[in-house]
C-alpha cells in the first residue's frame, strides 16, 4: 500500500503541473490572443494580407488617413500628409514596428478571439481607430523638417493627447521606393524618431541641471559665475560658445552657459544629479497606448571629474528621446506633474459599434510645484531676452530653451535642439524638436517648431 502511494505521488504532481499549465494557457490566450495574432511574425498578416477590409484610420478631425477600398489599402489624397503620417500609421507591410496598423494590425483587421483571423474577408468587421494627430500638424513639421533626418513632438500638456509625432526620413506608403533599402537618404525610415531613437541633448538638459540645483543647492539662484569661455574641470576645458561675463542662473540658462552648469553638477555630485536625472523621466520607458519607447539614459556611474562636469550640459554619454524632452517640458508647463501621453483618441469596438473618447492620466510628479514655476520663468526671460517671442509664433506666448548637442570631437555637425511650450489657455502644447546635424538650435530647431505651432492655431480652432 506504501508503495502504491509512493508511486502515486509524481503522477498526481504531474497532473497537477498539466491542469496548472492549461490554466495558464487559457488566461494568457484569452488576455494576449489579440497582441499574439498582430505578431509581425504572423503570416496572415504579411504585406496586405488582413488590410484588405481593414477599419479606417482618421486623424483628430476625423481626416481619412488610411482606410481599405475594394479590398485595397489606400491612403490619403495629400502626398504631405500620406508622408507626414507615414510614421504613426504605416504602411502595408510591418517593417514600421510601431506604427499602428503594426501594433493593431488585428483589430483594424477584425479579430475575434472566437475565430480569429479565420473568418471569410466578406464577414470581418475590422476596428476604425480615431487618432490624437492633427494632420496639419504633421504635414507642417515635415515640410519644415525637409531634407534633414530628425523629428518633431507635441502634445497638450492638459489632456495628454499626442499632436504631433513626425520623422524623417520619410516615403509615400503608396508609392515605396524601390531603393529604400540601399539608398542612405532613406537610413532610418522605418524608425520613427520622435519615441524610439535617443540623442545627447545638449543644452536642453540644463533644465534638468538647473531643477536639480534648485532643490539641492540653497540660494541657487542667486548663485554668480564669471564667465570667460573656458573653464577647467578635472584637468580639462570646458568651453562655452563665447565669453558670458557675470551670470546667475537665469542669466547663465539665458546665455546657455557651459561653465556655470558645468560647476552645478561637480557642486551636487553623481548622486544628485542621478536622482534628479531618474525623477524628470531619464532611464524610464513610456508606453503610449501599448508603444513602447527608447529609454532616455543618464549614467555618470563612471564618470570622472571632467565627465560629470559634461554630463550638467546634457553631453558626456547622456541620450534623450524626443517623446521624453517634451513629457518633461509639459511637467514643467503643468507645476511639476505631466499628463501621460495618449495616442489613440477612440477607437470602435467590433462592427463599428462606437466608444467615448479616451482619457489620459496625470504621471509621476518630476518636480515641485515651485521648481516647475522657477524653471517656466527662466525659459520665459530666456524667450524674450534671447531669441525673441516672434521666432515661435505669431500668436503664441512661448517659453522655450535651445540646445546644441556636439556628437564629434570638432564640434561639426551637431544636432540642433529645441525645447519649450505655449502658455495659452486656449493652447496647451509642450514640444520638442531635434534637426540632426542642424548645428543651431536657434537656427535650425526654432524655424521647425514655429512652422508646427502656427499650424496648431489653425488645427485646434477647428476643433472649437
Amino acid at each position: 500500500m506504501k508503495k502504491t502511494r509512493t508511486r502515486a505521488i509524481p503522477v498526481m504532481l504531474l497532473t497537477l503541473a498539466f491542469f496548472v499549465g492549461i490554466i495558464y494557457f487559457v488566461f494568457n490566450l484569452s488576455v494576449h490572443s489579440a497582441e499574439w495574432a498582430s505578431q509581425p511574425t504572423n503570416g496572415h498578416l504579411s504585406d496586405n494580407d488582413g488590410l484588405q477590409n481593414a477599419g479606417m484610420i482618421t486623424d483628430r478631425n476625423g481626416v481619412v488617413l488610411a482606410q481599405s477600398i475594394d479590398g485595397k489599402r489606400v491612403y490619403n489624397e495629400d502626398y504631405g500628409i500620406r508622408c507626414a503620417c507615414l510614421p504613426v500609421v504605416g504602411d502595408n507591410s510591418v517593417n514600421n514596428s510601431t506604427a499602428i496598423q503594426t501594433m493593431y494590425r488585428s483589430e483594424l483587421s477584425g479579430y475575434t478571439f472566437a475565430f480569429g483571423l479565420g473568418l471569410p474577408d466578406q464577414f470581418k468587421s475590422g476596428q476604425n481607430i480615431q487618432l490624437t494627430i492633427d494632420s496639419k500638424m504633421q504635414k507642417a513639421a515635415f515640410e519644415a523638417l525637409g531634407s534633414n533626418k530628425g523629428a518633431v513632438v507635441a502634445y497638450n500638456y492638459k489632456t495628454g493627447e499626442i499632436l504631433c509625432l513626425a520623422s524623417t526620413p520619410s516615403y509615400d506608403p503608396e508609392n515605396k521606393p524601390e531603393d529604400i533599402e540601399t539608398n542612405k537618404d532613406y537610413d532610418g525610415a522605418y524608425i520613427n524618431r520622435a519615441i524610439s531613437s535617443a540623442y545627447p541633448p545638449g543644452s536642453t538638459f540644463k533644465l534638468v541641471t538647473a531643477a536639480a540645483a534648485l532643490k539641492y543647492i540653497d540660494n541657487a539662484e542667486n548663485r554668480e559665475y564669471d564667465c570667460t569661455g573656458t573653464t577647467e574641470i578635472g584637468g580639462k576645458d570646458i568651453n562655452c560658445f563665447e565669453v558670458n561675463g557675470h551670470v546667475d542662473l537665469k542669466n547663465a540658462l539665458m546665455t546657455s552657459c557651459n561653465g556655470y552648469f558645468a560647476h552645478l553638477a561637480v557642486d551636487m555630485g553623481k548622486k544628485k544629479m542621478t536622482d534628479q536625472a531618474k525623477s524628470m523621466g531619464f532611464d524610464t520607458s513610456w508606453k503610449i497606448d501599448g508603444i513602447r519607447t527608447k529609454k532616455s539614459v543618464y549614467d555618470v556611474s563612471k564618470a570622472n571629474e571632467n565627465e560629470l562636469a559634461w554630463s550638467g550640459v546634457g553631453q558626456y554619454t547622456v541620450l534623450e528621446t524626443p517623446i521624453n524632452m517634451a513629457i518633461r517640458t509639459a511637467a514643467i508647463a503643468n507645476g511639476g506633474v505631466p499628463v501621460e501621453p495618449i495616442l489613440i483618441k477612440n477607437m470602435s469596438a467590433p462592427f463599428g459599434i462606437g466608444l467615448p473618447d479616451k482619457t489620459s492620466s496625470e504621471g509621476k510628479r518630476m518636480m515641485s510645484r515651485e521648481i516647475a514655476d522657477k524653471l517656466a520663468d527662466m525659459m520665459d526671460y530666456t524667450v524674450d531676452n534671447y531669441y525673441g517671442n516672434g521666432s515661435f509664433s505669431d500668436s503664441l506666448d512661448v517659453c522655450a530653451k535651445t540646445g546644441t548637442a556636439e556628437i564629434s570631437e570638432s564640434g561639426k555637425d551637431a544636432h540642433a535642439w529645441v525645447t519649450g511650450f505655449a502658455k495659452d489657455e486656449k493652447y496647451p502644447i509642450a514640444f520638442s524638436v531635434i534637426v540632426e546635424n542642424g548645428n543651431s538650435g536657434y537656427g535650425a530647431a526654432i524655424p521647425v517648431a514655429s512652422a508646427v505651432l502656427n499650424a496648431a492655431v489653425s488645427g485646434l480652432e477647428a476643433d472649437d
